[in-house]
């Protein structure tokens, strides 16, 4: 939203029925994000795994259950549901979360697919319900298809930008997916990569063997929605973990007409290469933020490139720039709420 400006394809907001949106996060878990060091989604690696489930709390619920606070980096700052839930509040925006693969329940309504977390694709097939999450998905895309005119899938997958570059690297791509942390931890990623590969080889001609040996349920969950879903526009609201979805989107359901990613521009300073490789210019949206001017230091501390993007927030920041028009406001309701949560 700098300058007032919160996007950058203007041409996108002609074909686009915003009047009433839905907002789907697909939130849950890998054994991935309990490899120390790969993910800040999280104060500790087990903690990661709570993550999506205490996300889908405060975006479906307005505040943390199962623990007492949100869930922070081990920087301590806080996780981007927060920016998310008071920018949907503000755009009026209804929401709904989908179980990609709980650790434990939430306690708030959520769609429950029975699925549980993921494997670590360098020890193991890391989807063994592939099939499952892929069914679940077509089910929900029919449900919802056409009640909205567009639905937004965002993710809460800690470790999922390792899980998309396994998938990626498996399918030959050479781009890099970003991460939560200021510097990325390209080793220990590569590890993951490298061990997975060994394990069961390349896929490039078989995108779907790739994510159900070495990918996260996000992944065929989104994949399945947008299979089934003809008349909603789909907005795939995330980093680097979405323009791979966006990008296996166009390679197995080749349905991207009116298929689109959101992000922050956070990410695409960060892999904008990536980003550009795996996702056409005229079908991305770029919410153009800053938060130097917070008064609140976990907030502010965005800028130093840590988090970047996550549960939406991009997706989220776009659709209230767009209803209030004016960054003040959207700003204010952000440091409100999380002024709310964390005191």
């Amino acid at each position: 939203m700098e300058n007032g400006e919160p996007y950058l394809n203007k041409n996108i907001l002609e074909n686009l029925d915003l009047r009433d949106t839905l907002f789907t996060l697909l939130a849950g878990s890998t054994d991935v994000s309990r490899i120390r060091g790969i993910t800040s989604a999280g104060a500790s690696p087990e903690l990661t795994m709570l993550t999506p489930v205490v996300d889908s709390e405060i975006i479906i619920g307005g505040r943390p259950v199962i623990i007492n606070e949100p869930p922070m980096t081990p920087e301590g700052i806080p996780t981007p549901a927060i920016v998310t839930k008071a920018c949907l509040d503000l755009a009026g925006v209804k929401s709904m979360s989908v179980n990609a693969g709980y650790s434990v329940s939430p306690n708030v309504p959520f769609w429950d697919t029975g699925l549980h977390p993921a494997m670590n694709p360098a020890e193991a097939r890391a989807l063994p319900d592939f099939r499952k999450a892929f069914d679940a998905g077509m089910y929900l895309g029919e449900l919802l298809d056409g009640r909205y005119g567009v639905i937004v899938l965002a993710e809460s997958v800690p470790g999922g930008t390792t899980t998309a570059q396994v998938v990626l690297s498996s399918i030959g791509s050479r781009v890099i997916t970003s991460s939560t942390m200021p510097s990325d931890p390209l080793q220990i990623k590569g590890e993951v990569v490298k061990k997975a590969i060994e394990r069961c080889g390349y896929f490039v001609e078989n995108p779907v063997m790739a994510i159900e040996e070495y990918g996260d349920y996000m992944m065929p969950l989104a994949l399945g929605i947008s299979r089934s879903v003809k008349e909603s526009a789909i907005l795939f609201a995330g980093g680097t973990q979405m323009s791979t979805v966006y990008y296996l989107n166009d390679k197995i359901n080749r349905n991207s007409s009116n298929r689109f990613q959101v992000t922050t521009s956070w990410l695409m300073d960060h892999r904008k290469e990536t980003v550009e490789t795996l996702v056409p210019s005229g079908n991305l949206i770029v919410s153009h933020v800053s938060f130097s001017e917070m008064e609140e230091n976990g907030l502010r501390l965005y800028e130093n490139g840590h988090v970047r993007e996550g549960a939406g927030m991009g997706a989220a920041l776009w659709l209230a720039s767009i209803k209030e028009k004016n960054s003040d406001k959207v700003y204010s309701a952000i440091e409100k709420y999380y002024r709310k949560l964390m005191n």
